[in-house]
């Protein structure tokens, strides 16, 4: 792997939300933390959860906090966060192992009586908060969540690789949620108490 030189210049463009910078850093620190963790043996599953859980921290530190003092220690920043997310996601792994895939399922005995008037909600929740979204995001999670179009297609589409549009759905997505809960607290409760999800697909893994 051919290592890059950062300096103020490029942390300055990262944090101003620079297209083709996104890009190099996302592809750069994606294999560099996807080779890290493939010699720490960490399954595959759980190595892309940390490489994006990552990257969405680092931007997050450049664009909401107090960003990079040392610009030339930049690669030694996100090695660090890499480190601590890596820690977080063993310790939540340990208190909830995973269950057997060949183990009973629990049966469900409910009757979702109240499933109609929750859809219904549900779409004009949805269509306040993706309201509040800008056209990029929006335009991303119809591609993905309503339309089911083909990733590949919407990199095509959009001029970028398959690991930037990773950053910019994760990112879509996390702001669809902070718009969802701003907009609609009420009926927010009750997702959580029906158990229902907001997109199609919102909380897996992209």
């Amino acid at each position: 792997m051919e290592f890059h030189a950062f300096d103020a210049d490029y942390i300055q463009k990262l944090t101003a939300a620079d297209p083709e910078t996104e890009s190099h850093f996302s592809a750069y620190f994606g294999k560099f933390i996807f080779l890290k963790l493939r010699a720490r043996r960490i399954s595959p599953e759980m190595a892309e959860d940390v490489r994006q859980e990552t990257l969405l921290r680092v931007l997050k530190a450049l664009r909401q906090g107090s960003g990079i003092q040392q610009p030339e220690r930049f690669g030694s920043f996100v090695n660090t966060v890499c480190n601590n997310v890596l820690l977080e996601f063993l310790h939540k792994q340990s208190r909830h192992p995973l269950l057997d895939e060949d183990a009973p399922e629990r049966a469900d005995d409910r009757v979702d009586l109240d499933a109609p008037l929750v859809n219904e909600q549900r779409k004009r929740a949805v269509a306040k908060a993706l309201d509040e979204l800008a056209d990029r995001d929006r335009e991303i999670l119809r591609l993905v969540f309503f339309e089911e179009m083909d990733r590949s297609e919407i990199c095509r589409r959009m001029s970028i690789d398959g690991e930037y549009l990773r950053v910019l759905l994760h990112r879509a997505k996390s702001r669809f949620e902070a718009a969802y809960v701003r907009k609609n607290r009420v009926f927010g409760l009750m997702m959580a108490l029906f158990g229902c999800n907001v997109l199609p697909g919102c909380f897996i893994t992209v």
